[in-house]
């Protein structure tokens, strides 16, 4: 079995990359922006910021060309793009990943589109990374425990471990950060993570190797020769996988097809448990039914737990889940509720 690779903890004077690999930040953001790299400075890190970051219609090789440059250059500590985007998967056949598991592993940080690179590179190169709130949501300001948790785990050496708890609210609108570029989060909607598939009163403790992220994106990308989940868990993860998946644009009927695609390709024979995130979309007047109806008829059956409405993704707060690092999840099961929930993430 192979180790995966945790990188160096960061320190202050340490320089992180700001990269948009998928998609770079337009002018109406520029002040946003400009706040959350102040952030980054103010913590002590030295910013380094890429070409493509203010610029809209970067093509796919010049992105990735930066992109290459950043992962392969051991003085960057850490890259942090602005945000998701669409297309990150268009960069992947530029990359050359025999050259970047040669360099120095530094983190990759963030979520949406940028966990489509993140899981490819974890898969790829055993690398670790950070699937977390996104840089532009980090505010100097901002206290939410998450958010916090974000820059606590990169400061960590491997072999550490640290654990969470759920967000007792999420956010319930979007926040439009070129009207309001120093809006904090407002997590004002109560939380609450549920069993699918277990309808009675137990204690449940789930284990494994994290590895996830997006699911637009990475359903794609599981029969491609990028991602393999078989192979990585013959590598690193004979004991099994904890999976995590969030939605964020895909209507339920696509999350009901993408659903069944993991199974066709036997991914629920490689996991020990499943934890989706809030959707953004719940329901459209195009389907007949929504996605809590599509994760019942793709999920209800399954012997592992499935625990959804978790923080993961597009509707924040966001739990810090390191893809590659070894996680327990310990939880009481009341009629489908989650209570007491711990995750307690290994470095290891």
């Amino acid at each position: 079995m192979e180790k995966v690779i945790f990188p160096t903890a960061l320190q202050s004077g340490d320089k992180i990359a700001i990269c948009a690999f998928s998609s770079g930040v337009e002018s109406p953001f520029h002040k946003r922006l400009d706040i959350v790299l102040n952030g980054l400075t103010l913590r002590g890190y030295e910013v380094i910021e890429g070409e493509c970051l203010r610029q809209k219609n970067c093509s796919a090789k010049q992105r990735a060309d930066e992109l290459m440059t950043f992962l392969t250059d051991d003085s960057i500590a850490a890259i942090m793009p602005p945000w998701g985007g669409e297309l990150a998967m268009e960069i992947l056949p530029h990359l050359d990943f025999n050259v970047i598991k040669k360099s120095r592993p530094k983190w990759l940080v963030g979520f949406s589109d940028i966990s489509t690179l993140a899981c490819v590179i974890t898969a790829k190169c055993g690398w670790a990374t950070l699937h977390c709130t996104n840089l532009m949501q980090l505010h100097p300001d901002e206290q939410d425990p998450h958010c916090l948790q974000v820059f606590k785990t990169l400061e960590l050496e491997a072999g550490n471990e640290f654990t969470q708890t759920p967000a007792a609210f999420y956010q319930g609108d979007a926040i439009n950060y070129a009207q309001s570029p120093n809006a904090l989060f407002s997590l004002s909607k109560p939380s609450q993570w549920r069993c699918l598939n277990v309808k009675d009163n137990r204690d449940v403790e789930l284990s494994g190797r994290l590895f996830g992220g997006c699911l637009d994106t990475l359903g794609l990308l599981l029969t491609s020769p990028f991602l393999s989940l078989h192979e990585f868990k013959k590598q690193f993860a004979p004991h099994g996988l904890v999976l995590y998946l969030e939605n964020a644009e895909l209507q339920p009927t696509a999350v009901l097809r993408f659903i069944i695609s993991l199974k066709l390709n036997d991914i629920f024979g490689l996991i020990n448990g499943l934890i989706i995130g809030r959707s953004a979309v719940i329901s459209t007047k195009e389907q007949d039914i929504d996605y809590y109806q599509a994760l019942e008829l793709a999920l209800s059956d399954r012997l592992f737990p499935v625990i959804i409405d978790a923080d993961i993704g597009h509707v924040a707060p966001n739990l810090c889940l390191v893809n590659g690092a070894k996680v327990k999840i310990s939880a009481r099961l009341e009629n489908t509720l989650v209570k007491n929930a711990k995750i307690i993430t290994y470095l290891e």
